[in-house]
């Protein structure tokens, strides 16, 4: 995944060391097959263009993967723009946890997750949204982070109804399946976490 960053020592600004976003429109002239607008990191990136695959593209994934934090001032015009260019939209996935480490995890995460659950509801004129929690890793402490973190997009999720589709678990329960960087999943468990997205949203 080397087109991609995981931040380890620049965690105490707002923006990480490299800054990235990566979109993709799946068959942008398609407009009769059920699309999934998958809002994320890497990890979505990956998972994306195999969830598609696995569903004989009946349900094609577009993706907006980005290493923005919650606080990331151009974040939500980013989704904007994103979702404005996908057609159709039926669900809308969101994800967000693996990124943005300067926040604080119980408090300040929360609220800005809370106030981004509220923008993405207001810009998805009726497509159904569901929260994706965030997938484990293999280091200690920034798991017990993760964890903190899933736990205040669940109390979002109930505030608003929105149904959680637990990526944590599938990770946590495979953890022998991430690559050697201890965060991005290899193929198999990418496999998982696609047939698991598929699973929920038909």
């Amino acid at each position: 995944m080397s087109d991609f960053t995981y931040e380890t020592e620049n965690r105490s600004n707002r923006y990480e060391t490299y800054e990235w976003d990566n979109i993709w429109i799946e068959h942008a002239n398609e407009m009769n097959r059920k699309r999934a607008a998958y809002i994320g990191d890497s990890i979505s990136v990956g998972t994306r263009r195999i969830a598609t695959a696995h569903t004989n593209e009946e349900i094609l994934f577009d993706g907006f993967g980005t290493s923005k934090a919650l606080d990331n001032p151009y974040f939500k015009d980013s989704i904007r723009l994103f979702l404005n260019q996908v057609p159709n939209i039926d669900v809308v996935l969101f994800n967000n946890g693996l990124h943005g480490w300067h926040l604080d995890d119980k408090n300040e995460y929360k609220a800005l997750y809370d106030e981004m659950i509220q923008f993405i509801l207001g810009e998805i004129n009726g497509a159904k949204l569901y929260i994706l929690l965030t997938t484990a890793v293999a280091d200690n402490d920034d798991n017990d982070r993760v964890k903190l973190r899933n736990v205040a997009a669940r109390e979002v999720a109930a505030k608003y109804s929105i149904p959680v589709i637990d990526l944590y678990g599938i990770t946590s329960e495979n953890i022998d399946g991430l690559a050697n960087d201890g965060v991005h999943p290899t193929e198999p468990l990418y496999e998982k976490i696609a047939d698991e997205i598929i699973r929920n949203i038909r």
